[in-house]
């Protein structure tokens, strides 16, 4: 069986992880290296999809600026969206091409699959807890809905039966998907919210949705929930699994990076 090798980074700058992908993704289309899973925390940014517009922040960037939040572009589809401490990034650095059935023609994956798969792979992660989360068919991302109280309840939910939820706030986006594939290759990837403060989800039109409120683990457990490493490691043996793969462990040295100390949110 192929592996899966999971990296755990702690806590690390959006800018420097940026440029660790991009040299990553390189290896991988020159053929060296194997599939990997960088798993992390940023300090407060927004992060800028391809498809973000002026609109998506609410305040000048001064504003952000005074509360410690930084702003980056980002070349992952999408739009814009909060990274914080206390929420789990998973990076899938995956030669799709290698992994289960693709597409048939040249240089054709299905990233479609590849996005169900990470949505999955969350939801199956919260369920160790109890926590029912779930699709929601044209709105990317992982979801909790107080009528649905369990997540095979989503299988039939679509963005129009979610419009009326997600504006009462019954329907909360606890995940998150911001992909860029090139020539097969994945990057950038998924993110979770564990615990930590989610004010900053209202400082912008989360993900082009102006009626999306935003949840966490702790926020639907409360404080007795689960650390943001261990729900890390729970969702990383959920993808590898969901895409047919071995997860190993490897360390920050392998992908050219220093160890750090971990912060006490991932801990």
């Amino acid at each position: 069986m192929a592996k899966l090798k999971v990296i755990e980074l702690g806590r690390r700058d959006y800018a420097e992880m940026l440029a660790t992908q991009e040299r990553l993704v390189a290896d991988r289309l020159e053929g060296r290296g194997g599939n990997l899973l960088l798993l992390l925390e940023h300090p407060p940014t927004y992060t800028l999809g391809r498809r973000s517009e002026p609109s998506d922040l609410l305040h000048d960037a001064d504003w952000y600026g005074e509360r410690g939040i930084e702003i980056c572009d980002t070349p992952r589809g999408g739009k814009v969206t909060y990274h914080g401490p206390g929420q789990i990034i998973g990076y899938p650095i995956i030669d799709l091409r290698e992994v289960g059935a693709q597409p048939a023609g040249a240089d054709r994956v299905d990233v479609a699959g590849f996005v169900t798969a990470l949505e999955q792979s969350m939801a199956d992660a919260l369920a160790k807890w109890g926590l029912a989360a779930g699709r929601i068919e044209g709105l990317t991302g992982l979801w909790v809905d107080d009528d649905r109280v369990d997540r095979f309840e989503f299988e039939n939910a679509d963005a129009a039966s979610a419009a009326p939820g997600l504006a009462r706030g019954s329907i909360r986006k606890i995940g998150s998907i911001g992909l860029r594939i090139t020539r097969g290759v994945t990057s950038h990837g998924l993110s979770l919210n564990v615990s930590g403060d989610l004010e900053p989800f209202r400082w912008i039109n989360s993900c082009g949705i102006e009626t999306c409120r935003a949840t966490s683990v702790e926020a639907e457990l409360g404080h007795h929930g689960p650390r943001p490493r261990v729900v890390s490691g729970a969702v990383a043996d959920a993808l590898a699994t969901n895409l047919g793969l071995r997860a190993v462990t490897g360390t920050p040295g392998e992908v050219g990076l220093e160890r750090r100390q971990r912060a006490d949110s991932v801990a």
